[in-house]
């Protein structure tokens, strides 16, 4: 199944979630799209991502960063509407349906994140191997480990911020920058910033070596 395809079913699933909601719970589906304030969005995806573009990434690495810019753009223009409706002189009546239609933009975010963050070539090659196939630290039964509460509180006890503990589990799972950035809804360059001080809290310098830990929590020391 080509990426446009899975797109376009992804875009489809979700118009007919929203439809089926706006039924049931008795309000007006038109009410919920506004292009203006749709573009805005878009325009806003991608002004956010062009301090972080970088040329030789893949396609899917670029839409993980689109899917997290696009989070970010809709959560700065729904808190401009707002900022407007509400310094703005209108009636108590008006107030409560201009700031719901306000959060409109949220609603472009979230439709965009999901399809923009679908699954990666990396993520689906993962799903087509056996368990012999894959790598010692991608084995069922230690990628379980490597989500236990008892890994993460190994890398806070290692001296990791939540965050940096949170980053490092995600790491272990071998997702790439760009798809930490997506997970974690924030920018690449601060998933590069934590990966450095997780490299200096940890002594190490590589990315493979942050997994030692869990099985060895005693190696920093």
């Amino acid at each position: 199944m080509t990426a446009n395809m899975k797109n376009f079913k992804k875009l489809t699933a979700i118009l007919i979630y929203i439809f089926i909601m706006s039924y049931l719970l008795e309000f007006e589906f038109f009410q919920l799209f506004d292009l203006k304030q749709l573009a805005l969005v878009l325009i806003g995806m991608f002004v956010l991502f062009l301090p972080g573009y970088k040329r030789g990434e893949s396609m899917s690495e670029y839409a993980a960063q689109l899917a997290g810019c696009a989070m970010f753009a809709s959560y700065i223009q729904t808190f401009i509407l707002l900022f407007i409706v509400l310094s703005t002189q209108i009636t108590p009546e008006q107030l409560p349906k201009e700031a719901a239609l306000s959060c409109r933009p949220l609603l472009y975010g979230i439709c965009l994140w999901m399809i923009l963050s679908g699954d990666t070539p990396k993520t689906r090659n993962r799903a087509e191997q056996t368990p012999s196939d894959m790598p010692r630290s991608e084995t069922p039964q230690e990628n379980t480990e490597i989500m236990a509460t008892d890994a993460y509180e190994i890398y806070r006890r290692l001296g990791l911020t939540n965050r940096e503990a949170e980053l490092a589990l995600l790491i272990c799972k071998g997702l790439s920058n760009a798809e930490i950035a997506a997970e974690l809804c924030i920018s690449e360059t601060t998933v590069k910033k934590h990966i450095s001080n997780i490299f200096e809290k940890l002594q190490i310098s590589k990315r493979e070596e942050i997994l030692k830990f869990i099985y060895n929590p005693q190696s920093n020391g």
